[in-house]
């Protein structure tokens, strides 16, 4: 081959190199242009999120906030529009975060019948969709209260023994042939490990003197003892009663009055109408028992006590125990015992507060015993329609 034929050769393969290169770029340029164009376009086509908008366009008329209400009573709850918003296309009624009732037209009523079975309060909401799309909203809550009395219990008493009359007694339960029992009083609160038939103590541990003992109650080879206003609840070894933990009860006010053990929880009192539920693992509250009778709240539960499904509860102040369903809050039955002691032996308390609080069950040999501050006798009863 010449010199020249090589040249051109050369040449020749240049060009087509060249060629090929630039009609790759041509093609990879088509390439990221299309993909692009898609994207853009994909983005204009996405449906944009509407935002609603919320505003204060409802004022509510009726029920009263916290009114209180019989289950199966009509609550009427009715509301009424703000003059600068716009006219309310339907209304939706919500009640303890589910859907109720439905309006699309005027009068703007509600009824609602309080069919709920939990005692206590329940929250509502009426939310209303205005024309413009905006909506608005109005949110508060009513209680609820039992429809029906209580039934009032009698009782006999089966046995009577020896109480020491310098106890006041706040918290009591039976475990494995002994009576426990929690003092309280600054510099006398006491654990107290009671031999039932002699009435005397065959162990004790004391509380430091700034501590007020309350309830007690027993979960799983432990004891648990509260104390008053000290925001703070023992853990104790129920064999040699030394102390292995301790925390705060998770009651609204951070009080501990009463405690008892429901199947795999913890029940604390707080001198309210309130009961807290308690995991017994890490001592975090599970939920609350809002207990009611026909009258309204229960206030001042105090020494608490579970028996077959049902939670006792002393009424403090008052030789009354009321027996409340733990499902609902509502107290089912009421049990007299004024008449547990003699007018003379009532003489002989000295303090106001010496009064029944005292409730613990031998689950075993089906017995009930109940005593209070400062008396001089347990005694067992047998509760009877």
């Amino acid at each position: 081959m010449t010199l020249l034929s090589i040249k051109s050769y050369r040449t020749e393969n240049m060009k087509i190199q060249s060629l090929i290169f630039l009609l790759s770029l041509a093609l990879l340029s088509s390439c990221n242009g299309n993909g692009s164009h898609k994207s853009i376009t994909k983005a204009q086509n996405e449906p944009q999120e509407k935002v609603i908008e919320f505003i204060r366009s409802l004022k509510l008329k009726q029920p009263q906030r916290a009114k209180v209400f019989a289950q199966g009573d009509t609550i009427e709850i009715s509301i009424k529009k703000r003059k600068k918003s716009e006219d309310i296309d339907s209304l939706q009624l919500i009640v303890d975060g589910k859907l109720s009732q439905t309006l699309f037209s005027k009068p703007w009523n509600f009824s609602h019948i309080a069919n709920e079975k939990k005692m206590g309060k329940h929250n509502f909401q009426v939310l209303a969709f205005h024309e413009d799309g905006k909506r608005g909203n109005v949110s508060s809550y009513y209680n609820i209260k039992s429809n029906t009395a209580p039934k009032e219990l009698s009782y006999k008493v089966i046995n009577t023994f020896p109480h020491d009359k310098k106890s006041y007694t706040q918290g009591l339960f039976f475990h494995d042939g002994y009576l426990y029992e929690g003092t309280g009083q600054y510099g006398e609160s006491t654990l107290l490990k009671v031999d039932v038939k002699t009435g005397k103590s065959v162990f004790d541990r004391k509380l430091e003197r700034n501590y007020f003992g309350e309830g007690i109650t027993y979960y799983k080879g432990n004891i648990i003892q509260l104390t008053w206003r000290s925001e703070k609840a023992f853990v104790i070894d129920a064999e040699d009663f030394s102390q292995k933990d301790f925390f705060r009860p998770p009651t609204a006010n951070g009080e501990g009055w009463g405690i008892t053990t429901m199947n795999n929880q913890l029940v604390i009192s707080d001198g309210s109408n309130k009961l807290t539920i308690v995991d017994p693992n890490n001592y975090g509250k599970i939920d609350e028992i809002e207990v009611y009778n026909d009258k309204g709240k229960v206030d001042t539960l105090n020494e608490l006590e579970y028996i077959n499904g049902l939670i006792y509860a002393n009424v403090w102040l008052t030789d009354t125990i009321v027996i409340i369903n733990p499902a609902t809050g509502q107290v089912e039955s009421n049990i007299n015992l004024e008449k547990l002691l003699t007018p003379a032996e009532r003489r002989k308390l000295t303090e106001g507060d010496d009064v029944l609080n005292g409730i613990a069950y031998d689950s075993i040999n089906n017995r009930l015993f109940v005593t209070g501050k400062r008396w001089s006798k347990l005694l067992e009863i047998k509760i009877e329609e």
